[in-house]
């Protein structure tokens, strides 16, 4: 209970800067929820879910809730909507990295710190950098879908994202391994 006491005293005491980072992580769940309605998935719970999920990576930035949320939104959209591409993937991919982004900017300053400019201008810089490549991924999934028409790639697109994503994950984990050994000092 003391840690959730703890989460309440840090939104609370908050800078504003900070809260309005810790609010870009609220829009892009709202968002997300919003792709999943125009891309015909899920339904009221899945919706409502992903917002309140939202509002909990607000409360702990520098928890598991990011990830949990991260891992949420990709199982919702799998499930839930139909065929391999949708316009709607683009939106919702760019608002996943809100999320993600805003997540990482509030848990790495104290809440009740001013974020400074300097770390603003470098987030928002690797957030364009990421958010076009994410362009680019979903222009090369809608050629290889067929731009969504039926009996496109099939699983495809799908395949080729889950193989970026492992591609990703592992080299990060990698360069996580060579920075934190002992002798990289």
């Amino acid at each position: 209970m003391g840690e959730l006491r703890e989460h309440w005293v840090n939104l609370r005491t908050a800078s504003p800067s900070h809260l309005r980072v810790r609010l870009v992580a609220l829009a892009g769940s709202v968002v997300f929820a919003l792709c999943l309605v125009a891309a015909g998935g899920g339904g009221p719970v899945v919706w409502i879910g992903t917002v309140v999920l939202g509002a909990l990576v607000v409360a702990q930035p520098a928890g598991v809730m990011p990830a949990f949320f991260l891992v949420w939104a990709v199982a919702a959209w799998w499930a839930a909507v139909p065929g391999p591409w949708h316009w709607a993937l683009l939106p919702a991919a760019w608002s996943l990295l809100l999320v993600h982004a805003s997540a990482a900017l509030a848990a790495s300053v104290p809440p009740q710190a001013t974020v400074p400019r300097s770390v603003l201008v470098r987030y928002a810089a690797r957030v364009g950098v990421v958010a076009a490549a994410v362009t680019l991924v979903w222009g090369l999934a809608a050629l290889a879908a067929g731009g969504g028409a039926s009996g496109g790639a099939g699983p495809v697109p799908s395949i080729v994202g889950l193989a970026l994503l492992a591609a990703a994950l592992l080299g990060y984990a990698r360069l996580r391994q060579r920075h934190t050994a002992p002798d990289a000092r």
